[in-house]
């Protein structure tokens, strides 16, 4: 038989205010450095709720690949890294206007806030058998995104 195991509200409240801390300190932690580029691209991984083996490791593999392998572009605030499901609101408007019907590694050049261009990295199913060759595809597909990004 099951055992319900109730956690007190004191040590609930202290959990939930560490993680409130840590998200504070990692968000400040994230923030660009300087002044804010007039061009912004942004990786988006576009997902579904409902998410397999291979589309956790998309999103796994993408976010490692952008965060830790162009960390300077980041760090400066001409690259920003997101993942969005297409099952909200906001998501199916951004993947309906994108064209999408399934899930996706998105670079889009933002200017002002606003989409001026986009490329869906379609190679990225190809190399989820090669977690190198995956690196290597999307940091090179967008690093080249970012030079045209002007």
């Amino acid at each position: 038989m099951a055992r319900l195991v109730r956690s007190s509200p004191k040590r609930t409240m202290g959990f939930a205010t560490l993680s409130v801390l840590a998200l504070a300190i990692s968000a400040i932690a994230a923030a660009p450095q300087g002044p804010l580029p007039a061009v912004v691209v942004k990786a988006d991984y576009i997902h579904s709720d409902y998410r397999c083996a291979s589309c956790l490791r998309l999103e796994k593999w993408s976010s490692a690949a952008i965060q830790q392998g162009l960390a300077d572009s980041i760090k400066t605030g001409r690259l920003v890294w997101a993942s969005e499901s297409m099952d909200t609101p906001q998501g199916s408007a951004l993947a309906d206007q994108l064209g999408l019907t399934t899930k996706a590694l998105v670079l889009m050049e933002l200017r002002g806030g606003k989409m001026t261009r986009f490329k869906e990295l379609k190679d990225t199913w190809k190399n989820l058998r090669d977690s190198s060759a995956f690196a290597a595809y999307v940091k090179s597909e967008t690093l080249l995104f970012l030079k045209t990004a002007r």
